[in-house]
């Protein structure tokens, strides 16, 4: 990946920076302007890029948020796949869970404990449901315009699902001039990637674009039991379309349609490495099926007079399949069928205006969200194997939210910008449950009646009695249901000093949230409603530019407090878990980053990142986790990269990696501890005649081992790997 936008970082709280826009926009002292078109290449790097997960739509330079963006240019020039490829190679942003989620600032995507996303994702300005957004929707980096990662709460301006950051993708809209994309490439594991985009006019305001892909990796997890290469398999079909229509009889109005639908298979990321590493032993073949749509709908209205009308309308669907051997093992302990469908429909207007030293945003959202789970369980042993359960465990939640945001930017003097933010935010939540299970007696069971049938269901007053006999072993039936309601009040405040035409600093306080809600135990059903979560974070920014904008550097401190923190009470490993508002905690860090565009066709980019992290309150089942550090926080996360513009028909890249050691569970367990990692990825890539290129790359070539946590229960350990050594050619043809 291109690293020059990482330098453009800035604090979740920051305020803008026009100061450092303008040093952009100034040509670097050097050579001549008119020498080489290389030289004009590397000229055009600095100009302002647009961050569209603003609300205020600031050029990247006048952002005032903590965010690191990365264009078409960057994805062309490295070596990223989807969407954990490309946020991973920041400082203090992970992949985490088998490459299933990502974790920002030491907290995961799908939260430290609790239930709900901690980091929402947002496509062509829509949010996709959870599990489309950690790994199972349309992420593919295929013909996308751009990805944002914003680290740091956004609660104030994205609301539900931001309390640890955002990402933002766009897909390339159409454009007024023709233009087509083709992939053919040949990868490591039997894989492949086939990809096609392109699209122009269909009359003169009326264009469209359409995107294809089918890439798949068998992995490199290998099931002893079934004598199968591809339990750590990944399929990818992912399609997208979009139009654009800018009426002439209406001038200043755009409509913009996206439709994306994306269907995708995987194998387990919990594997039994008892037999060596990147294996395992499950007797039933895991297999999880996923398909996503999405509908977004964009108007903008450009009134005149720096009045703007902008309204997001946003459908998603997510079906997912996935059966899984209950005991991952070789035991014939059954296995599970499970089920989600998730629905979000969403409607958003704002209200954009600009004068003079003055600008602001204000708007309304809406969204109504449907999760519907389904479990059926197919002999699953219970008691050590003296019963089998067999039926279902059903859940429906549902979620309504309201909200009102405003945010303003204020230049009050020559030097000073003032920005304020606020969002009043009301959600509704209610989730219920039910479970009918029956039960078989594989044996006679001591205490019990000696002619309790043996190998056919239970009655049901005889499960009843079992349940009762044996509440830890034996699941009782269960219908449950909660409801909840929460008005909040989340505040931005941030002030920033331009010192001098290249250097500014800014400091801001940001509050953060993540909805609150019902639990319910899958076994047993135990209910437990829990409140909202809040983080508070105070944060410095300075950046600072030389040699006219040949040295740029950043730097973020936060300190961050978490109070009700939502945590899991139980074995995070079991299935009779509950959430409560039980935890308080606190993490600080450091965010240092460098570009030095070198002599010559050369960019050079650092990035440091220093994290802290600590539970001062947190009590699960009498065990006292205070002290103890997050989950998937690694201390020290370090890069560098080294990128070659296209310099005499070659181009190319190369980046290193590092992340600490981390826990993957509160406990600290040091079973549960992924040992530091260090992955090396490069790309290189020659142009030929007639518009093709040909790149051969690199994925994790010092073959780490890349071990992501585990699962602990007991004395099993299930592993959590993140991507193998994987080596590609691809052969690409473009138009113009």
């Amino acid at each position: 990946m291109q690293w020059r936008t990482l330098t453009y970082s800035l604090l979740s709280l920051s305020l803008a920076m026009p100061a450092a826009a303008r040093a952009q926009d100034q040509r670097p002292a050097g050579p001549p302007a008119a020498e080489t078109e290389q030289e004009d290449q590397r000229l055009t790097a600095l100009e302002p890029l647009q961050v569209t997960g603003e609300r205020l739509q600031r050029s990247l330079a006048e952002t005032n948020s903590s965010v690191v963006v990365v264009t078409r240019e960057d994805l062309a020039a490295g070596s990223a796949a989807d969407l954990n490829d490309v946020v991973t190679q920041f400082a203090n942003v992970i992949g985490a869970a088998g490459d299933r989620e990502i974790a920002i600032r030491g907290v995961p995507q799908g939260g430290i404990g609790g239930e709900g996303d901690t980091i929402s994702v947002y496509l062509d300005g829509v949010a996709l449901s959870s599990r489309a957004a950690s790994f199972a929707g349309p992420l593919t980096a295929w013909d996308l315009e751009q990805v944002e990662v914003f680290r740091g709460a956004q609660s104030t301006s994205r609301g539900r699902s931001s309390l640890a950051g955002s990402v933002i993708l766009r897909s390339r809209e159409p454009t007024p001039d023709w233009d087509a994309s083709l992939r053919a490439g040949a990868l490591s594991h039997d894989g492949h990637d086939f990809a096609i985009a392109g699209g122009g006019p269909l009359t003169d305001g009326l264009r469209f674009r359409l995107a294809l892909q089918d890439r798949y990796d068998k992995g490199e997890i290998t099931n002893l039991t079934r004598n199968e290469d591809d339990a750590g398999r990944s399929a990818t079909r992912n399609g997208r379309a979009r139009v654009s229509w800018l009426p002439a009889q209406l001038p200043g109005y755009q409509l913009n349609y996206g439709y994306t639908r994306s269907s995708n298979e995987f194998g387990d990321p919990l594997h039994d490495a008892s037999n060596g590493e990147r294996t395992e032993t499950a007797n039933v073949r895991a297999n999880e099926d996923d398909r996503t749509v999405l509908h977004s709908l964009e108007q903008t209205y450009d009134a005149g007079g720096g009045w703007q009308w902008v309204a997001v309308s946003g459908w998603t669907e997510l079906d997912n399949l996935y059966t899984i051997d209950f005991d991952r093992s070789a035991d014939d302990g059954g296995f599970s069928d499970n089920t989600l469908q998730e629905r979000i429909l969403s409607q958003e207007l704002r209200l954009a205006y600009q004068a003079g030293d003055f600008r602001a945003v204000a708007g309304i959202y809406l969204a109504e969200a449907d999760k519907r789970t389904a479990t059926i369980g197919h002999d699953v042993a219970a008691a050590g194997g003296a019963v089998l359960l067999n039926g279902f465990i059903n859940g429906d939640g549902r979620g309504s939210t309201k909200a009102l945001f405003t945010e303003a930017d204020w230049d009050f003097s020559e030097h000073w910008r003032l920005t304020l933010g606020l969002r009043l935010n009301r959600e509704r939540a209610s989730n219920s449950g039910v479970s009918d299970l029956n039960l078989t007696a594989t044996a006679p069971i001591p205490g019990l009646p000696a002619d309790l049938p043996v190998g056919v269901p239970l009655p049901d007053a005889t499960s009843d009695l079992l349940a009762t006999l044996f509440p830890d072993l034996v699941p009782p039936d269960y219908e449950q249901a909660g409801e909840t309601l929460a008005t909040d009040l989340l505040p931005k405040l941030g002030i920033t000093w331009f010192a001098t035409p290249t250097t500014t600093a800014s400091l801001g306080y940001q509050e953060g949230y993540r909805s609150g809600g019902v639990s319910i135990s899958f076994f047993g059903g135990g209910l437990s409603p829990y409140a909202p979560e809040y983080t508070r974070t105070l944060e410095l920014a300075t950046r600072s530019t030389w040699l006219d904008g040949w040295l740029m550097l950043n730097n973020n401190l936060f300190h961050t407090r978490w109070r009700d923190q939502q945590v899991t009470i139980g074995e995070t490993s079991g299935f009779q878990t509950t959430t409560a508002n039980a935890g308080r905690s606190h993490y600080y860090g450091l965010e240092s980053e460098l570009l030095v565009l070198l002599p010559g066709p050369f960019e050079l980019f650092t990035s440091v990142g220093l994290l802290r992290t600590e539970f001062d309150e947190f009590v699960n089942d009498g065990e006292d986790y205070a002290g103890n550090q997050f989950p998937y926080a690694p201390e020290r996360s370090a890069g560098i990269g080294l990128t070659l513009k296209d310099w005499r028909r070659l181009s190319g890249q190369i980046t290193l990696n590092y992340i600490d050691e981390f826990f993957s569970d509160p406990d600290n367990d040091p079973r549960s501890r992924a040992p530091s990692r260090t992955l090396l990825n490069a790309k290189l890539g020659l142009r030929l005649p007639a518009g093709f290129r040909l790149s051969l790359y690199g994925r994790n070539l010092t073959d780490d081992a890349n071990v992501q946590g585990a699962l602990v229960s007991g004395e099993r350990i299930a592993t959590r790997y993140g991507e193998a050594m994987s080596l590609g050619a691809l052969l690409e043809w473009q138009l113009p």
